[in-house]
């Protein structure tokens, strides 16, 4: 048994799940899902109540239950024989650090397993698997995103998606991520609009009111998303990828939009700094080819 505590929003959960998957296929076990996390609702400093969102990918889920995590936690007399005699045995296996870890894909089940993963590194030699996993199907897309998808197939345009939300209104979250500046996007813009083509700026975020202020006098067309909320906002992800090229917020949601972007040509701009609170070694979140800033 293969146990993942998804926690966080979409973009979290789907880095938690490609890596539980990929150690899953190198076991040859299947992927049970803790969803504990989820059942905190009080919104309080510093957290976010969150809900269950890789149901939008046609997958089958088992969800661990309350037996299968205790079996980690208190180990059967079994188990602790095993653990003596140096046999396998159910393992609780907890991130130590930020970023790619070699020695996690090498752990074996039964293992229930809680962290973030974020590395691309994780993928490497599984990069089509991972997309098949995370592929969306635009059957679910309603006649609006529908036309706008098709809109945005026929323009060359650039996605720019800029969280402020809780990374400026939640003073904990404030401090520790913080958020991306205005400089930034406006010098991601200049960047990739420099080779003179007719672009299309879509801009997708949680405060499309600051945006429209903030940008409405540039002077290229734009396109403002501001409809795809909650349950619906895995849409953003899906059109952000089906843009030319993307500018990211340090969010693991627009991560996941430019990294699936299936672009040969896309050029990705995400921001140098990805934490406010302490220096933290990215280098391993961000693929070389993108350009950070």
């Amino acid at each position: 048994m293969l146990i993942i505590k998804l926690q966080g929003g979409l973009g979290n959960q789907m880095f938690q799940y490609a890596f539980a998957y990929i150690l899953a296929k190198k076991n040859k076990d299947i992927i049970t899902i803790d969803k504990s996390f989820f059942e905190r609702v009080e919104k309080k400093s510093g957290f976010t109540p969150r809900k269950f969102e890789l149901d939008i990918f046609n997958h089958n889920f088992t969800k661990a239950s309350k037996i299968d995590l205790l079996s980690f936690q208190h180990l059967s007399i079994f188990n602790k024989v095993k653990k003596k005699l140096g046999f396998n045995y159910p393992k609780i296996y907890n991130e130590t650090s930020f970023g790619f870890q070699q020695s996690a894909l090498n752990l074996k089940s039964p293992i229930h397993i809680s962290g973030y993963f974020q590395s691309y590194e994780y993928y490497i030699g599984y990069e089509k698997l991972i997309k098949k996993i995370f592929s969306f199907s635009i059957d679910k897309l309603d006649q609006v995103n529908k036309e706008l998808n098709l809109t945005i197939k026929g323009k060359n345009t650039i996605a720019i998606h800029i969280r402020r939300g809780d990374y400026v209104n939640d003073e904990i979250t404030e401090q520790y991520h913080g958020s991306c500046s205005l400089e930034y996007y406006l010098e991601g813009i200049k960047l990739l609009a420099s080779e003179k083509k007719e672009y299309t700026l879509v801009f997708f975020s949680d405060d499309s009111v600051w945006v429209k202020k903030q940008f409405e006098n540039l002077p290229y067309s734009k396109i403002f998303i501001d409809y795809n909320t909650n349950e619906n906002s895995w849409k953003d992800m899906f059109l952000m990828s089906s843009c030319n090229h993307n500018i990211i917020a340090n969010s693991s949601f627009s991560w996941w939009a430019a990294w699936l972007n299936e672009n040969p040509e896309k050029k990705v701009i995400a921001p140098k700094e990805w934490f406010k609170a302490k220096k933290i070694d990215i280098q391993t979140l961000l693929p070389t080819e993108w350009i950070k800033l």
